[in-house]
C-alpha cells in the first residue's frame, strides 16, 4: 500500500474501535471471481447529476443482499482518459423494485487496473463489498453512515503482524489528515479490522487498505495504488450525504 509508512512495532498505539484508512494510495487483492464487463449504462456527464437511467434488473443486482437499496459502483470508462486506471463511479438506488442510476462521477483506480492478487501490485479488487465506515477529518459526521474522524496520526498498517490491515494511531505521524484523506469510506476487503484482533484475521499476503477517497490537490486524475479516488471532494461529500445505513449499501467494482 503506497504512501503508508510502516509503523515500528512498539511505537504503535492501537485505537480501540478504530478503522483502517489508506494513505496516498491503497493496496489489496482480488476477489476470487472472474471480472465482468464494464458499465451497464452510459451517462452524459461524469461529474454532475445525470438523467436517471432506470434498469429493473442490472446483472450485478443478483449478487447483492436482498435488503440492499444503494450501490456505489465503479467501472472502467475511457471517455476522459484511455489509461487502464480510468473509471467512473456511479450512485445507484433501488426504488419500488427498480434500480436507477442517480449520478455518475469521474474516478481513478490502481495504475494496473483491476484484479489485485497481493500487496503493492498496483491493482484494484473487483467484486461486491460492504462499506465498513465512512471517515472525514472534520469534527462531525457529514452523513448518516457509521463514521470515524481521521486524525493526523491515523494510518493503516501494512506490516505483517497483529496490526496488519488495521486502523491505528501512529505516534509522531502528521499526515493522516492530508487533503486526499479528508472524505471517504473504507471497503470491507481482506477482513479490514476496526481495532487490533477484532474479527477474522486478514490474509497477510492479500493486501491492505482498500478505500474510496479524494485526490491530492493538483493531481486530480492520477491513479491510486488500489483504492478508488473521486477527483473532486464535492463528489465524495455528495456520496457520504446520500448513503444511508438502513439501505445496507454495497460497493460494486467492475461488475
Amino acid at each position: 500500500m503506497s504512501g503508508v509508512r510502516r509503523p515500528s512495532g512498539l511505537l504503535l498505539t492501537a485505537v480501540v474501535g478504530g478503522l483502517a484508512v489508506c494513505a496516498a494510495g491503497c493496496g489489496g487483492t482480488s476477489t476470487r471471481s472472474a471480472p465482468a464487463p464494464g458499465a451497464e449504462v452510459t451517462a452524459t456527464a461524469a461529474t454532475s447529476p445525470t438523467a436517471p437511467a432506470a434498469h429493473p434488473g442490472p446483472r450485478w443486482a443478483s449478487r447483492l443482499p436482498s435488503r440492499t437499496t444503494q450501490v456505489v459502483r465503479t467501472v472502467s470508462d475511457h471517455r476522459y482518459c484511455a489509461r487502464v486506471y480510468c473509471t467512473v463511479t456511479q450512485a445507484w438506488e433501488r426504488r419500488s423494485g427498480t434500480w436507477t442510476m442517480l449520478r455518475q462521477f469521474r474516478s481513478t483506480i490502481g495504475p494496473r487496473g483491476w484484479g489485485k492478487t497481493h500487496e503493492n501490485d498496483q491493482r484494484s479488487p473487483y467484486g461486491v463489498f460492504r462499506i465498513v465506515v465512512t471517515f472525514s477529518t472534520g469534527e462531525q459526521n457529514p452523513g448518516a453512515m457509521p463514521w470515524r474522524r481521521r486524525l493526523p496520526t491515523s494510518t493503516v498498517s501494512d506490516e505483517h503482524g497483529p496490526f496488519y490491515n488495521t486502523w491505528i494511531e501512529e505516534p509522531g505521524r502528521t499526515d493522516g489528515d492530508r487533503p486526499a484523506m479528508r472524505y471517504g469510506f473504507i471497503v470491507d476487503y481482506n477482513h479490514v479490522r476496526l481495532r487490533p484482533g477484532a474479527g477474522p484475521a486478514p490474509d497477510p499476503t492479500a493486501g491492505s487498505g482498500i478505500f474510496y477517497h479524494t485526490a491530492r490537490p493538483g493531481h486530480r486524475w492520477e491513479p491510486t495504488d488500489g483504492c478508488t479516488s473521486l477527483g473532486r471532494p464535492a463528489d465524495m461529500r455528495w456520496v457520504l450525504r446520500w448513503l444511508r445505513p438502513e439501505a445496507e449499501p454495497r460497493v460494486v467494482q467492475n461488475l
